[in-house]
């Protein structure tokens, strides 16, 4: 899949950039500036940028929430 060329596998390290993504549907889970690992989602309270990123699909102001974001 081109989409995949260049990104990292679930459980490798990323660095949430351009250049040392996750591939798919995984997120990069940072530890700290520009070092994590990919896993399959990203748990509650865990910064995000997207819903998709989230294990209950919920970025609410760039954390992941149960509650779905009211604007």
């Amino acid at each position: 899949m081109l989409c995949c060329i260049g990104c990292r596998a679930l459980g490798e390290k990323c660095s949430k950039t351009v250049f040392d993504r996750c591939c798919g549907d995984t997120a990069c889970q940072l530890s700290s500036p520009f070092h994590g690992k990919c896993v399959k989602c990203l748990k509650e309270g865990t910064l995000c940028v997207s819903d998709k990123n989230c294990c209950s699909h919920k970025c609410n102001i760039g954390k992941c929430t149960k509650e779905k974001h009211h604007y």
